[in-house]
């Protein structure tokens, strides 16, 4: 069972959010008969930023990974797809030292983060164009896309036509305010604009 929701405070009530996994678990009129494991975590999602600049402060002098490498899933904050692609980057690389590699991830992070333009998009839609108390209504429309399509973009990936089949159909946030986020385009913030993903 897992209760994950958008936030924009990186505050986490665990008590609250394995009530409300109960009060689920009663609604379905299902019963739990052992607990395993429990695991709590906040993930950061991007609304915008300026990778270049980000790069430029930090440096280049040493080889840096996962979230310092800004290597993450942009609107979920899983990064271990980013860590799997990383670690193909390294165990094809001709040098192992940090000199050698601390460029390389720098470039391998650039273009990830222009890979996820469209997911950028997709969290300012849901945090600037829709009310906070509807901004559930984009995720229902999100998980109504097919299986292989929401494959897709969990693995950060998506196909050509992925972001057109995502937007297609009723908006899930008001059209003039969609379309300030789209018109607008991304602001340029040195650091990456983070709100969080809390999940229990």
């Amino acid at each position: 069972m897992e209760d994950t929701y958008y936030s924009e405070s990186s505050e986490l009530d665990r008590d609250k959010l394995r009530q409300r996994i109960r009060d689920y678990v009663a609604d379905q009129g299902w019963r739990i008969s052992g607990e395993h494991r429990e695991e709590s975590g906040v993930l950061p999602i991007v609304l915008d930023g300026d990778a270049e600049r980000y790069w430029q402060e930090a440096g280049t002098a040493v080889a840096r990974a996962g979230m310092r490498a800004l290597l993450f899933h942009h609107t979920t904050g899983y990064s271990l797809p980013d860590a799997v692609r990383l670690a193909d980057l390294v165990a094809s690389a001709p040098e192992l030292s940090t000199v050698a590699l601390a460029p390389a991830i720098k470039a391998h992070s650039l273009a990830r983060w222009d890979e996820q333009g469209f997911f950028r998009l997709l969290n300012r839609l849901m945090f600037e164009a829709a009310r906070p108390a509807e901004r559930y209504r984009t995720l229902q429309h999100f998980y109504r896309c097919s299986e292989r399509l929401i494959g897709r973009f969990y693995a950060g990936r998506p196909g050509p036509l992925d972001p057109l089949r995502i937007l297609s159909g009723r908006p899930p946030v008001p059209l003039g305010r969609a379309l300030g986020c789209l018109l607008r385009g991304p602001r340029r913030q040195p650091v990456p604009a983070a709100v969080a993903r809390r999940g229990l």
